[in-house]
């Protein structure tokens, strides 16, 4: 296994990610509206202050807890089935939060916000699907992918906020949103090609197959496949990436009213984070193939440093954006970076082996960094966070890179 990869024709292997991308972003409009509206309908229906973070936390914690279901069904009857069913799993959360709100009941919104998290996990299959598609194209995929959130993250916030004052009730058509954009998702999902429709091998797979000398029957134990260096590094990739974006997301809009910064501040600086997400990937999309998955990864590590010391330099103004913007680019690379060399460590018939697993450790990190903002969103935790994610930048990202040395040893 080489960090570089041969360059071809990558039209005919991304047919497939492109083909996904707008299902991304359909995702993303949906979650993006309870990103920028969960923390303050929870804090308007919680009994206690003290629970008006959980709804948002329920997302990736319903997410890790459907995880291994969703890799179950995708085994079962493919990846269209379950990009299907998961777009109205959406339909249904967006209508009964819409409900808990219109009855100003705290208990189901909690329940309509645990199905978004189903939503979540079934969504993250999308960059596994591209890349299982996409042959030696698959960092190129993964990024591909997860740029379709780009115009979702530029809009959707506003899009949340104009329509939540359309209805009586206060956003409660914001919710109805996320109904309406989960039901596209259904519609495109289903008419998604035929080759993600069945639980049987892509196209490229069975290439890859073919070319391979071991049986397709003799899937490696799980002892060995997670005693790859490079699987390792790929989840440590990404779950550093779900970690520090997750913790300066949640944690920013508030800390920034802290510091004394406008509410209007706070959330340009939630849309400064989120354009940072996804924009990169119309860029990483070309270059990953060239500098290889690790150097992106790594560079998404030394982002993540600079939005540390941003935050915990200073509370001014260009401090708090820089902060947010550029924790949000470093997951971008980080985010891809990992996610493809987690897809570099499996053969196709052993995905089952690898896939809900790493997704589940992501995801677990993501609801470390969710849990934790409450006690970072401060003047003090908000330094303290910075200070954190630089000391861990700066072990994930000499992991890598000695992961690195090690693959271009062999």
């Amino acid at each position: 296994m080489t960090t570089l990869r041969p360059r071809t024709d990558a039209s005919p292997h991304l047919r497939i990610a492109r083909r996904l991308a707008p299902a991304q972003a359909l995702y993303v409009f949906g979650s993006s509206v309870d990103l920028t509206l969960t923390g303050i309908v929870g804090d308007r229906l919680a009994p206690s202050t003290a629970l008006a973070t959980l709804p948002y936390s329920l997302i990736p914690i319903a997410a890790v807890a459907s995880t291994f279901l969703i890799s179950r069904f995708i085994g079962r009857v493919g990846y269209r089935a379950v990009f299907t069913t998961v777009g109205c799993v959406a339909v249904v959360a967006g209508l009964v939060s819409a409900i808990a709100v219109q009855l100003d009941q705290f208990w189901l919104f909690c329940a309509g916000t645990g199905l978004i998290g189903v939503y979540s996990a079934g969504a993250g299959y999308y960059r596994y699907a591209a890349a299982d598609a996409s042959g030696t194209q698959r960092a190129r995929a993964v990024t591909t992918v997860l740029a379709g959130g780009l115009i979702a993250a530029l809009l959707g916030p506003f899009l949340a906020t104009w329509v939540g004052g359309l209805l009586p009730v206060a956003y409660v058509a914001s919710y109805l949103l996320v109904a309406l954009f989960g039901a596209l998702a259904a519609v495109w999902n289903a008419l998604l090609p035929r080759e993600l429709g069945a639980p049987h091998l892509l196209p490229a797979q069975r290439s890859d197959l073919a070319d391979s000398t071991e049986p397709p029957a003799s899937a490696r134990p799980r002892r060995i496949l997670w005693r790859q260096p490079v699987l390792l590094a790929g989840i440590a990739a990404t779950s550093f990436a779900a970690f520090s974006m997750t913790s300066m997301m949640t944690a920013g809009p508030i800390a920034g009213m802290a510091m004394g910064h406008s509410e209007g501040e706070a959330a340009f600086a939630v849309q400064l984070h989120m354009i940072g997400m996804f924009a990169p990937g119309f860029v990483i999309a070309r270059f990953i193939g060239r500098f290889g998955e690790r150097s992106i990864a790594v560079a998404g590590a030394m982002l993540v440093i600079l939005a540390g010391a941003a935050a915990a330099c200073s509370t001014a103004q260009w401090a708090f954006l820089t902060a947010m913007f550029a924790v949000g680019v470093g997951w971008n690379l980080a985010y891809s970076g990992g996610s493809a060399m987690i897809t570099d460590a499996y053969h196709a018939h052993e995905r089952g082996r690898v896939q809900p697993i790493a997704e589940v450790i992501t995801n677990g990190f993501q609801v470390v960094g969710s849990l934790s903002a409450g006690i970072l969103a401060t003047v003090p935790g908000w330094r303290m966070l910075g200070i954190g994610l630089i000391i861990l930048s700066i072990v994930v990202g000499i992991g890598i890179v000695a992961v690195r040395r090690t693959v271009r040893e062999l």
